[in-house]
Formats: structure tokens, C-alpha cells, sequence
């Protein structure tokens, strides 16, 4: 018996992801400035959002600082490429 493939779900508006670009995020919590000094604390699990609600964080002033990483197939380790621009 195989085990049924279940959609994405955006967890920002709730639709399923139908479009061919999916975001996934991590999410961590950010408090008052030297209130959680030496503290990190962050969801064990990520979120994921579709093209549109992404448009949106995008169009309220989020611009996200793109980078390439790719495994060196020899140590299996990723390695930073640049951003997108410059690989093209």
C-alpha cells in the first residue's frame, strides 16, 4: 500500500499551493533588544507559503537577499555560490 501524497497547504492563507513556486520558511522569535541576551529560540518545524502571499510580504517592503548554494558533489558539503545574478 502506498501512502496518499497530501497537498501543501499555505500556512499564511490557508489555500493549498497550486502554483509552481512554494516558499518555505524558519521561523524564529525576536524580543526586546537586550532582553534575550544569549537566547535563540525558534520553531523546531517550518512554514510554508505560496507565490501569492509571498508577492505580498514582497510588495510591504520584505526584499529578499537571494543565494545559491550548491553541493560539492566531492565533500557533499554546500557551498556559497553568489547571488542568482551572478550565476547566470
Amino acid at each position: 500500500m502506498t501512502r496518499q501524497l497530501l497537498p501543501s497547504i499555505c500556512d499564511f492563507c490557508a489555500k493549498e499551493i497550486a502554483s509552481e513556486m512554494a516558499y518555505n520558511l524558519q521561523i524564529s522569535q525576536k524580543g526586546k533588544k537586550g532582553e534575550s541576551r544569549g537566547k535563540f529560540v525558534k520553531a523546531q518545524n517550518t512554514a510554508d507559503m505560496c507565490h501569492p502571499c509571498f508577492l505580498k510580504v514582497c510588495v510591504n517592503g520584505f526584499k529578499p537577499n537571494w543565494i545559491v548554494l550548491m553541493k560539492n558533489p566531492e565533500s557533499g558539503k554546500w557551498e556559497d555560490k553568489g547571488s542568482p545574478e551572478d550565476n547566470e
